[in-house]
């Protein structure tokens, strides 16, 4: 349980601290950019499939990025989970009052890492 509560404490810290936000705001403004461009009169079909390379190799880049971030911040939960998996004595993961007790423990600290994270940057 203690391991299961680490790892979300982890999880919520690394989402805290990664770019998660930035990148998928990133890839939904290349995603906007090329919508834009469909609909742009006075360009030439040859200009526009040129510029939808670009833009669907730069919208690739950006969510293999997303998607690699994702990845690493929930790799200490995930992490945990395989373990637990592995392990035939460990119930953490598979028991639901025990999911229920770390429900109310991880929100509180998630809301006081935003609250102290707010009056400190007020400061």
């Amino acid at each position: 349980m203690i391991a299961l509560f680490l790892a979300i404490v982890a999880v919520i810290e690394l989402a805290r601290r990664l770019p998660l936000i930035p990148a998928f705001r990133g890839m939904s403004a290349c995603s906007a950019r090329s919508m834009r461009l469909v609909t742009m009169r006075g360009v030439s079909e040859w200009g526009k499939e040129r510029a939808m390379r670009i833009l669907a190799a730069r919208l690739l880049g950006k969510s293999l990025w997303a998607g690699a971030l994702l990845v690493v911040t929930a790799s200490p939960l995930l992490l945990v989970l395989a373990i637990e998996a592995l392990d035939p004595h460990a119930t953490a993961a598979d028991n639901w009052q025990t999911r229920l007790w770390l429900l109310p423990f991880t929100l509180s600290y998630a809301l006081l890492r935003w609250q102290v994270g707010q009056r400190v940057r007020a400061r």
